[in-house]
């Protein structure tokens, strides 16, 4: 792990590889850095060099005490302070669930800094339609079945679905991030996504984009799914894992590292040729 300090928070990240090709990965609502670990260590080290983000309030990054400050578009801030400081250019964002709208936002703000976007089962671009009061009820909702869900001791976001590529160790820390992601981040960031608006935006990015995901999820439907990538520009690519749920990261982090690298080597020099 690394840490770097930003101009509001030191975040935690972890960093694999020496390659030429460079890929950030974005963890989504309640997860951390570590649902990235199998897929980082499946990238061949000497063509990749990865970082996986704990966003603020997750893992030992930072935890501000206003519930504001944990917006999609602080997320986005931040990735873009640290791949600044860290001197990237022309990289791969990838963000999975909730971090689909970080890198959303990111790649809205900041086209000219990435080769390409991919989105792993992804939050919608704009949110949810829903009013200032039915969102809070809804978070106080959420967060009340949260907290029964952590005393039964699951993990939550389809993240205590199978881990099948994932070890006990993995997913015994993933776990205890989950457990320690305090409520203020949760709320500020499922607020921040239900009422982000970026449909009319993603539609005109000029990077190659890929939506992947599994038709088993339940957080994100596949219906919802393809709504989505409808609103992404015309020859965003799709791949739907048959009978795979919300965090293929974790169930099968190989064959989603065979998907980024086609993604990277095949399909974005394709684009630009």
């Amino acid at each position: 792990m690394a840490f770097a300090q930003l101009s509001k928070v030191k975040l935690e990240y972890f960093d694999h590889g020496q390659g030429p090709e460079t890929v950030v990965f974005v963890h989504g609502f309640q997860a951390s850095a570590r649902i990235w670990q199998k897929v980082q260590e499946a990238l061949p080290a000497d063509r990749y060099r990865s970082i996986a983000i704990n966003n603020r309030g997750a893992g030992q990054s930072d935890a501000p005490a206003d519930e504001a400050e944990f917006s999609i578009q602080c997320f986005a801030s931040d990735v873009h302070e640290l791949v600044t400081q860290l001197g990237f250019t022309q990289f791969t964002l990838a963000g999975h669930s909730l971090g689909g709208a970080t890198v959303a936002e990111y790649a809205v703000n900041h086209p000219g800094m990435l080769k390409g976007l991919i989105l792993l089962d992804p939050a919608d671009p704009d949110g949810r339609e829903m009013n200032p009061e039915e969102i809070e009820a809804f978070l106080d909702q959420r967060m009340e079945a949260r907290r029964a869900q952590l005393a039964r001791g699951g993990g939550g976001d389809g993240i205590d679905a199978t881990g099948a590529g994932a070890s006990d160790e993995q997913m015994q820390l993933l776990t205890a991030d989950i457990n320690a992601a305090p409520e203020r981040r949760l709320r500020g960031s499922m607020r921040s996504m239900f009422t982000m608006r970026l449909g009319e935006k993603v539609k005109d990015l000029p990077m190659p984009v890929l939506l992947a995901g599994g038709d088993q999820d339940a957080l994100i439907p596949l219906p919802a799914m393809l709504a989505t990538w409808a609103k992404y520009p015309k020859g965003t690519s799709l791949h739907i894992w048959h009978g795979m749920g919300h965090s293929p990261n974790l169930d099968m982090p190989e064959k989603f590292a065979a998907l980024v690298r086609r993604f990277v080597e095949v399909t974005i020099p394709a684009r630009a040729g």
